[in-house]
Order: C-alpha cells, then structure tokens, then sequence
C-alpha cells in the first residue's frame, strides 16, 4: 500500500505545482491589500521574497534539468521560464531595498509589478508543466517546495 501511495504522491506534481502558486499568489494579495505599517510590511516582504526565491530555486536547479533531459521539446519553455525568474528576482531585490529604506509607495509599486508579471509566469508554467509533471515516474524527483 505504501508504494500506491508513493505514486499517488508523485502522480500529483502539477498539482502541488499549482497549490504552491495559489499560496504564493495568496501571500502576495496579503502584502497587497493587507496595508501593515511599513516597519512590518518590510518583514513581510522579506519573508515573500525569501519564499519566492526558494520555489524558483528549486525550478532551476531540480525540476527544469529533470525535465529537460526527459523532455528535449520544452528547452525553449524552460529557457523562457528561467528568464523569468531572473527578472522575477530583480523585481523581489528592488522590493526588499524598497521595504528597508521603509519606501511604502516604492514599495507598493512594485507589488503591483510583481503580481502582474508572477500571475502571468504562474499561469504559463502551469499550462505547459503540470501534465508533465504528473507524469514523471515514481523517485524520480522529489518535490522541496
């Protein structure tokens, strides 16, 4: 039974791809509409963008490889999607400078900036990954998101 259960696990990739983008989208409308002073909203911040940055990490070194070697046809995808998070990542350091000067404007703006261009990466990745993903065999990558 265990081993069922493994691969009902590892069968749902693209679905916990999804439920990680659903609760990084969540936390980012927090910090959107939430409005904390900006002593706090420069923590929140930094705790976004540190969860922002570990889930594109991962993607970089773990998943897009794997995917790569198993699924030559998407290297154009995964090219278009590491772009993205090299600007992702230019983005969440300008937020984070933003948030310690106590920048609360500086900062909202790029909020703005940051939900549009993530919602769209999201919406991307997981139209062209999620089957992929589900389809991986058992052991074959385990996810650290």
């Amino acid at each position: 039974m265990a081993d069922d259960e493994e691969y009902g696990r590892l069968t749902a990739l693209g679905q916990q791809l999804i439920e990680t983008h659903v609760r990084l989208l969540g936390a980012l409308d927090d910090l959107r509409d939430g409005a904390p002073p900006p002593r706090e909203l420069a923590d929140h911040c930094l705790a976004f963008c540190a969860a922002v940055t570990r889930h594109h990490t991962e993607e970089d070194t773990s998943v897009f490889p794997l995917l790569a070697a198993r699924h030559p046809e998407l290297r154009d995808v995964l090219d278009g999607l590491e772009r993205d998070h090299r600007m992702v990542a230019g983005m969440l350091a300008r937020l984070a400078e933003l948030a310690q000067r106590l920048d609360e404007d500086g900062a909202r703006a790029e909020l703005d900036g940051l939900a549009a261009l993530l919602e769209s990466h999201f919406v991307w990745e997981e139209k062209r990954l999620a089957g992929v993903l589900d389809a991986l065999d058992p052991g074959e990558w385990r996810p650290r998101w």
